[in-house]
């Protein structure tokens, strides 16, 4: 049996260790006097008082025994892995067998060159890069593809700092996950003080913004009403113009004026020169519709707040900064104390957010932070590394992955340096992804074998096509694109997701045959700088590609056209119709309790709520639940307004709770049902 260390135990301060990890390694529990605690941990006898926590795996064929925790002086109360509090007594623990390890859980990957792991939410095991990565002192920029580990190391490295630190994104649900990761099996640290935010919380911690934060439905709802040119109709090309090239690139100026938006790069602009007075002229009613319609842009009030941002955090963490702007980034940055101390993490792959993002423009950031006299530290632009593993998806999606990546560059040229790279699967087991052709009778056996699982989830391109799928299907497992970032399932279906942009899929594929989609990318710039089709489309591709890679295992594509192009360049198995080789499945009631309370500390309240009423049968009281704001406008209303029905309530409230305080008010008020109660 081998040993793996949990990262920063310091064995070489146990007393006995060494003595203990040979019984372990020769499997010889009974000299170890190991006995079973729980499901999957163990403690083993250092000495009379000491004790050794440890859980066992496979992989492959080997066995592995990994050190959790060093329990001094029977202390089982203040281990990290037992229920706070714990009292274990060492005479009623069952005896274990080294047997054990024969049935124990697998793990997905082990680097047989470390003798350490990490653990989060699960047991990591670092590869090459992701351990160079993490031993690599700030400043840092990780690219990774999905699936890569960036967010899991990110949060060790965290774990190895001291002080106030921020981790920020553009998602509130990433934000609560990584916190829910960070604080994952008890961990905490005295010396540590972590903000977890999303953007627009960040953004809050400043300064609160007056006005709603602008949607894209919103501004494609203000741009039909404008009746614009037909060059200008795309609300979702105007608005990435809007939020990535007139805001949000040049951190010297909230905006562009109309000489300089007219005078940019045909690379800096999605629209020819010869379009851009006209685009121009609506950024300039778009101003006036935020101020009049009570709107805010973020990148406008980012800008704004610059002047506003104090120095707070010792060290910055910006996660998914593919969804952020330059001035956005720039405004994170400007609360550290030291310039250098901040770490980036993102893929440019996986932008499906209007702003124009690229790495050269980061980079072009920080040449522009070096160049001022604020900041002759901050931080050069060629600490990046890039994490180019995958361990979340099977080798069999991974593949379409990497198709679309191909797909992506051969059309379109490389978008930079940084992102002209192939993914590698370090999967733990085969899947598949298979073409299905829509059909009534094919969704029904879908719908039948899906339904009740917690593992198999759905996702749209377009938020506006989950009514049609829950008309369809009766999971609660429905997402939007956007919402899917951040989660992941071993099955995952893909709803008409190409047919639904028919005409710009078959652009995408434009003449490539599969023959051209093998080997490895190799860079090259697009040769036409005034074609802008990648910016148009780009979107579409990485949504796809986002989606694509939510797949743990199985993926299959639902499309009722399977002859389109793009899907014949994907490499997918057909099934022609029918969906016998999908397995029956059926979560139990716990699986789908585990399920909606982890969609629900990630913010997916719309389809936990579903398992809630679909699956789990929960109901709401047929009452008004009141909280602690609701009663305080009772009592206003009651003891200040005189109203009636409210004192009813309230001394309702109040005799439920046993509160003779509000009691006494109440008759005090007049209330005569509290007089006699007083």
């Amino acid at each position: 049996m081998k040993l793996l260390v949990y990262s920063g135990l310091d064995t070489d301060s146990i007393p006995g260790y060494a003595k203990l990890a040979a019984f372990l390694e020769r499997g010889d529990f009974r000299s170890a006097e190991v006995k079973k605690i729980s499901e999957n941990l163990y403690r083993a006898r250092l000495n009379h008082t000491d004790r050794l926590l440890f859980s066992i795996y496979r992989h492959g064929d080997e066995r592995y025994a990994l050190i959790l925790e060093h329990v001094p002086h029977h202390a089982y109360a203040h281990s990290r892995f037992l229920a706070h509090g714990a009292k274990i007594d060492g005479s009623k623990i069952p005896v274990a067998d080294a047997a054990d390890a024969e049935t124990a859980p697998q793990l997905g990957y082990v680097n047989p060159r470390l003798r350490h792991f990490h653990l989060l939410d699960k047991i990591l095991s670092f590869d090459d890069a992701q351990e160079a990565v993490y031993r690599q002192p700030e400043p840092l920029i990780v690219i990774g593809s999905a699936g890569s580990g960036k967010t899991a190391i990110t949060l060790e490295k965290m774990r190895g700092v001291s002080g106030y630190l921020l981790y920020v994104t553009r998602s509130a649900f990433l934000a609560q996950n990584a916190r829910a990761l960070y604080y994952a099996h008890g961990y905490d640290r005295d010396d540590q003080e972590i903000d977890f935010l999303s953007f627009r919380e960040y953004l809050e911690s400043i300064h609160v913004p007056q006005g709603r934060e602008i949607t894209p439905p919103a501004f494609a709802g203000w741009l039909a009403r404008q009746h614009p040119s037909r060059v200008v109709r795309d609300a979702h090309r105007l608005f990435e113009e809007f939020q990535g090239a007139i805001t949000g690139a040049d951190v010297a100026r909230p905006h562009l004026s109309r000489e300089e938006y007219l005078g940019l790069g045909v690379r800096q602009s999605i629209f020819p020169v010869e379009d851009r007075a006209g685009v121009y002229e609506l950024f300039e009613k778009y101003l006036r519709f935020l101020r009049d319609g009570n709107w805010f842009d973020p990148n406008l009030i980012s800008h704004a707040w610059l002047a506003r941002v104090e120095p707070r955090y010792d060290f910055v963490v910006v996660d998914e900064v593919q969804d952020l702007t330059n001035v956005q980034l720039r405004l994170i940055l400007g609360a550290l104390h030291d310039a250098r101390r901040f770490l980036l993490c993102g893929d440019a792959n996986q932008v499906v957010h209007p702003n124009f993002f690229s790495w050269a423009k980061v980079k072009t950031l920080f040449w522009q932070a070096r160049d001022t006299a604020e900041s002759e530290a901050a931080a050069p632009a060629d600490l990046i590394r890039i994490l180019n593993s995958n361990f979340r998806n099977s080798p069999q999606v991974t593949e379409v992955a990497n198709r679309l990546l191909r797909i992506k560059q051969l059309r379109y040229g490389s978008v930079d340096r940084e992102s002209n790279y192939l993914v590698t699967s370090r999967g733990p087991t085969r899947g598949r992804a298979v073409l299905l052709e829509g059909g009534e009778a094919l969704e029904r056996d879908l719908d039948e074998r899906t339904a009740q699982s917690a593992r198999f989830a759905i996702l749209v391109l377009h938020p506006e096509q989950k009514p049609e799928v829950r008309r369809r299907f009766h999971t609660p497992l429905v997402f939007s694109v956007q919402e899917a970032k951040g989660l992941e399932y071993e099955n995952v279906l893909l709803y008409h997701f190409v047919s639904t942009e028919a005409k710009r899929f078959a652009e995408i594929s434009g003449e490539l045959t599969g023959d051209e989609l093998t080997g490895e990318l190799r860079y090259a710039r697009a040769r036409d700088k005034s074609d802008k089709s990648l910016e148009v489309y780009k979107f579409y591709i990485n949504s796809l590609y986002v989606a694509v890679t939510r797949a743990v295992r199985n993926l299959y594509l639902l499309e009722s056209r399977t002859d389109h192009p793009l899907l014949r360049l994907l490499g997918l198995g057909h099934s022609h119709g029918a969906a016998a080789d999908i397995e029956t499945q059926r979560s139990s009631l716990d699986e789908w309790r585990r399920e909606a309370q982890r969609l629900a500390l990630q913010g997916k309240e719309e389809q936990a709520e579903e398992i809630r009423n679909q699956i789990l049968r929960q109901r709401e009281v047929p009452w008004k639940v009141l909280d602690e704001e609701a009663v305080a406008a009772l009592r206003r209303r009651a003891l200040e307004g005189g109203d009636k029905a409210a004192s009813i309530q309230l001394l309702e409230y109040a005799v439920t709770y046993r509160d003779r305080d509000l009691v006494a008010s109440l008759a005090q008020a007049g209330v005569g049902a509290a007089r006699r109660l007083d």
